[in-house]
C-alpha cells in the first residue's frame, strides 16, 4: 500500500491545535462571574451570556474600591447592583470567550473597556492585570514578540513606580514573570523560558492555593513537551494529573489529561493516550458545545487511524464533523475531510476518498491554508497513483514539496511522503533515474526522523536504567523489610501476653508510688514553704503567731514537733535555755555586696550554721538580722558566757572565710523563767524578754563596737503576779527596778543599762 499511516497520523496530529494556556485565572467575588469564567476556556458561547446577562441586568455602583481581592465582597447580597471590580472581570471573561472563539478585535475591545473602567475608578490591581491579558491576547495572535516584550517592560515599570502596596502584590509579578516564560518559549528562547520559570517557581515557595501549584506545574509541563523534553513533560504533568485529583479540579484534570495524551501520542505509546484522552472526553461530555470536545475526538481519531483501526476513526471523525463547533471553524472542517479522505484511502474506498477530497478542495480555494493545501496535494498525489495517473501523482507530490517551504512542517512528514510518492510516480511512469533520486531524497530524510527518535530514545533508556537500578535495589529492601516484619509479628505476639501480665502489676505499683510521692512532695513543701526561710534554709518562726496560742495545752507529744514551730514540748517537763543573737551583717550584706553575692552570703551562713547544730538544740531564723536559738538546759546555775563563747566562735569561723562584720548581740533567758511558777509566761513571752534583753546587748553594743551578752534571770522567790499586767515587756522593767530580775551581762556599767531601759 502507498499511503504509509505511520506518516499520516504525524502530519494529522501535528496540524491539530495547541492546547491554550488560560488567559486569567482567580477566584472571583461573584459566584455567577466565578462560575462563568470557570466556563470561558470549556464553552466560550455559554461562558459570554452569562459575563454579559450580569451586565445588562445589574446596575455599576459609584462606590469607590482599591481592587484587592479583599476589598472585594464575599457574597454580593444586593443583587440588582455591580461593582467597578466586578463588571471589569466580567468584560474580562467575556474577552477570553471571545478570544477562545477567535473573535481577537472584540476581545481585544472589551479589555479596552475593562482598563478604562479601571483607571476611572483608581483600580491599579486590575488595571495591571488587564494589560497583561490584553498583551497576551496581542502576541499570541499577531506573533510580535518584541513589541510584547516591550509592553512587558512598560508594564514592569508601572509596578516599580506604584506604591507600596501595590509592589508587594506577588501576584502581579507571577503573572509578568509566568508570560514572560511563554513569550520566551514561543519565541524559540527555551533557555531563557526555563530561567524564567524557574524563577516564577522561587515566587511560589510560600504559596498555599494547590490550583496556583496544578497551572504552574501544568505550564511547565506543556513548554517542555513543545520542547521535545518528554521526560520532564511527564514528570511536571504528572505532578498536575496527582494534584488535580487531590484537589477535585475536574476541568485541570481534564486539560492535563489532554496534555499527556499528546506526549504519549508523540512518543508513539498509543494505548496511554487513548487512555487519557478517555478521561478527558468524561469531562467534556459534560458541556456538549464544547470546541476543546471535538479537539479530544479528533486526537482520538488521528490515534485510532494510526492502530489500523479505522472504523473507530471514522465514527470520532464524523463526531467532530457534527460537532457545533466544527461548522463554525472552516480550518477544522478541512482537516476532518482530509482525514476522512485519508482513511478512505486506506480501506480502498477510492470513490469516498475521492469525495471528501473534492470537497477539502473546494473550501480550501476561500482560505490561505498552505499546510492543507500541502496535505490536499499529497493525497491527489496518492489517488492519482491508485488510479495509474503517473503524471498526477508526480504532479501533485511536486505541488506538496512547493507548498510547504511556504509553511515549514515541524515534523518533516509531509516532505517525506512528497518524495515517497515522487519516486512512486518516476517509477510508474517508468523514470528509473529520477525515481532513484527521489528515493534517496526520502531515504535521508528517513534516516534523519531516525536519529531524532533514537535520540530520544537514548535518553528515555538512560533514566529508565536508573529506575531499573533503583527497583532491583528496593527489591532486595522489600525482601529484607517482609522478613524482619515476620520476626517482629512473631515477637509481638510472645510479648503481649507477658505485657497484659506486667501492666496490673506496673499499674498497681505506680498507683502506690504516685500517692506516696504525692504525700512525700506534700510534706516537703509544707515543710520548706511554711518553716523554712527562703534564703538561708534555716528553720523559720513566721507561723508562730498561730501556733504559740496551743502549744503550752499539749500534754504529751514527741521532740519532732517541734519542726512545726512549737518552741516547748512539755512545759513541766522542758528546762531550755533561749537565746536570742542580732548578727550585724546579716542586715547590711546586702547594701554592702548586691543582692545575688547577698544571697550567696546568708545560704552559705545557713548551710555553715546547719552543720553545728545537733539535736536536741534548735536554731530558728527569726527575723533579716535575728536568730532564734534554744537548747536543752538542765542546769539553771549553766553559765550564759560559756553559751555566747561557743556562738562567737562559730562567727569567727564564718567570718575568717567570708570577711564579714564579727560583732554579735545576743539576749539570753530560760524556761520556765520564774522557778515557782511554771506556766506564768509562755513561749511568746519570752521572746518578748529575749528581744528587750538582745536590744540592751545591741545598744552598749553600739557604744564600744564590742560584742556583748546580756542575760535576764529571775530570782527564785519572784512572784507571778509581777507579770500579770498585760505588757510583759512593762512588767520587766519594773520588775528589774524591783531588784525581782537580775541582768547578766558582758557590759560592766550598769548604769548605762538601767538608762538603756528607761529610755526604751
Amino acid at each position: 500500500m502507498f499511503w504509509d499511516s505511520s506518516r499520516l497520523i504525524r502530519l494529522i496530529g501535528f496540524l491539530c491545535l495547541l492546547l491554550a494556556q488560560p488567559l486569567h485565572a482567580t477566584i472571583l467575588s461573584s459566584a455567577l462571574l466565578n462560575e462563568a469564567q470557570q466556563l470561558a476556556e470549556i464553552e466560550p458561547s455559554q461562558a459570554k451570556q452569562a459575563a454579559k446577562n450580569y451586565l445588562l441586568q445589574r446596575e455599576l455602583t459609584e462606590r469607590q474600591e482599591n481592587g484587592s481581592p479583599s476589598a472585594m465582597s464575599r457574597e454580593e447580597t444586593d443583587r440588582s447592583i455591580r461593582t467597578p471590580s466586578s463588571t471589569i472581570e466580567a468584560h474580562k471573561i467575556i474577552a477570553q470567550a471571545d478570544y477562545t472563539m477567535g473573535n481577537i478585535r472584540s476581545a481585544i475591545n472589551n479589555l479596552d473597556e475593562a482598563e478604562r473602567l479601571a483607571k476611572e475608578y483608581q483600580l491599579p490591581y486590575m488595571n495591571l492585570d488587564v494589560q497583561l491579558m490584553r498583551n497576551q491576547m496581542i502576541w499570541m495572535y499577531d506573533k510580535n514578540y518584541a513589541a510584547a516584550e516591550e509592553k512587558l517592560d512598560q508594564i514592569e515599570k508601572q509596578i516599580e513606580d506604584a506604591n507600596p502596596v501595590l509592589q508587594r502584590t506577588d501576584s502581579v509579578h507571577y503573572r509578568l514573570v509566568m508570560q514572560r516564560a511563554l513569550l520566551a518559549a514561543n519565541s524559540g528562547d527555551s533557555v531563557n523560558a526555563d530561567r524564567l520559570y524557574a524563577q516564577a517557581k522561587t515566587m511560589l515557595k510560600d504559596n498555599r492555593s494547590d490550583l496556583i501549584l496544578i497551572d504552574y506545574h501544568t505550564a511547565v509541563g506543556e513548554f517542555y513537551l513543545n520542547d521535545k523534553k518528554y521526560n520532564l513533560a511527564l514528570s511536571e504533568l504528572l505532578y498536575g494529573y496527582w494534584q488535580s485529583i487531590e484537589s477535585d479540579s475536574g476541568a485541570r484534570l481534564a486539560k492535563v489529561n489532554r496534555l499527556l495524551a499528546r506526549l504519549f501520542q508523540e512518543r508513539r505509546v498509543y494505548d496511554k493516550a487513548i487512555e487519557y484522552l478517555s478521561q478527558a472526553a468524561d469531562f467534556y461530555d459534560s458541556y456538549p458545545s464544547s470546541p476543546i470536545l471535538a479537539d479530544v475526538l479528533e486526537q482520538m481519531g488521528d490515534i485510532y487511524f494510526y492502530q489500523g483501526k479505522f472504523n473507530l476513526a471514522l465514527v470520532h471523525y464524523f463526531n467532530v464533523l457534527d460537532h457545533d463547533s466544527s461548522s463554525k471553524n472552516i480550518n477544522r472542517i478541512i482537516k476532518i475531510r482530509l482525514s476522512l479522505a485519508a482513511t478512505y484511502l486506506q480501506l480502498y474506498n477510492y470513490a469516498l476518498a475521492e469525495q471528501y477530497l473534492d470537497r477539502s478542495m473546494d473550501l480550501l480555494a476561500y482560505a490561505d491554508l498552505p499546510q492543507l493545501e500541502a496535505k490536499a496535494a499529497l493525497l491527489q498525489s496518492g489517488l492519482a497513483y491508485h488510479q495509474n495517473e503517473s503524471k498526477n501523482v508526480i504532479n501533485n507530490a511536486k505541488k506538496a514539496l512547493d507548498l510547504i517551504e511556504k509553511a515549514p512542517d515541524d515534523t518533516g512528514f509531509i516532505k517525506q511522503q512528497s518524495y515517497r510518492l515522487l519516486g512512486l510516480g518516476y517509477e510508474q511512469a517508468g523514470e528509473y533515474q529520477l525515481s532513484l533520486q527521489a528515493y534517496k531524497k526520502y531515504t535521508s530524510l528517513v534516516r534523519l526522523e531516525q536519529k531524532q527518535l533514537n535520540q530520544i530514545s537514548e535518553d528515555a533508556f538512560r533514566q529508565q536504567k536508573e529506575f531499573a537500578e533503583q527497583s532491583i535495589h528496593y527489591v532486595g529492601q522489600a525482601d529484607k523489610l517482609a522478613q524482619v516484619e515476620m520476626e517482629h509479628r512473631k515477637f509481638q505476639k510472645i510479648s503481649f501476653a507477658l505485657f497484659i501480665t506486667v501492666l496490673v502489676m506496673f499499674l498497681f505499683i505506680m498507683r502506690r508510688g504516685v500517692i506516696m510521692q504525692r504525700q512525700t512532695s506534700q510534706i516537703d513543701k509544707l515543710r520548706n514553704d511554711l518553716f523554712t526561710h527562703s534564703r538561708s534554709r534555716l528553720r523559720n518562726l513566721r507561723m508562730l503567731n498561730v501556733k504559740l496560742s496551743r502549744s503550752l495545752k499539749k500534754s504529751s507529744d514527741t521532740f519532732e514537733q517541734w519542726q512545726m514551730g512549737e518552741l516547748i514540748h512539755e512545759p513541766l517537763n522542758d528546762r531550755l535555755r533561749f537565746v536570742m543573737i542580732d548578727l550585724p551583717f546579716l542586715r547590711s550584706m546586702y547594701v554592702q555586696h548586691g543582692y545575688k553575692a547577698g544571697l550567696e552570703l546568708e545560704r552559705a551562713f545557713g548551710e555553715f550554721l546547719a552543720e553545728r547544730i545537733q539535736k536536741p538544740t534548735r536554731l530558728y531564723h527569726f527575723s533579716d538580722a535575728n536568730l532564734l536559738y534554744i537548747e536543752p538546759n538542765a542546769d539553771r546555775d549553766a553559765s550564759a558566757e560559756a553559751t555566747f563563747n561557743k556562738f562567737q566562735s562559730w562567727v569567727d569561723e564564718f567570718a575568717a572565710k567570708h570577711h564579714v562584720n564579727r560583732t554579735i548581740r545576743m539576749g539570753i533567758s530560760d524556761y520556765p523563767f520564774l522557778p515557782r511558777a511554771y506556766t506564768a509566761i509562755n513561749d511568746e513571752e519570752l521572746l518578748d524578754l529575749l528581744l528587750l534583753a538582745t536590744h540592751i546587748a545591741r545598744e552598749v553594743s553600739l557604744k564600744d563596737k564590742h560584742s556583748h551578752w546580756v542575760f535576764l534571770k529571775a530570782i527564785d522567790n519572784a512572784p507571778a503576779a509581777s507579770f500579770a499586767t498585760g505588757n510583759i515587756r512593762t512588767a520587766c522593767q519594773h520588775a528589774i527596778n524591783q531588784g525581782l530580775i537580775k541582768i547578766h551581762s558582758s557590759y560592766k556599767n550598769e548604769d548605762d543599762i538601767k538608762k538603756i531601759l528607761k529610755n526604751g
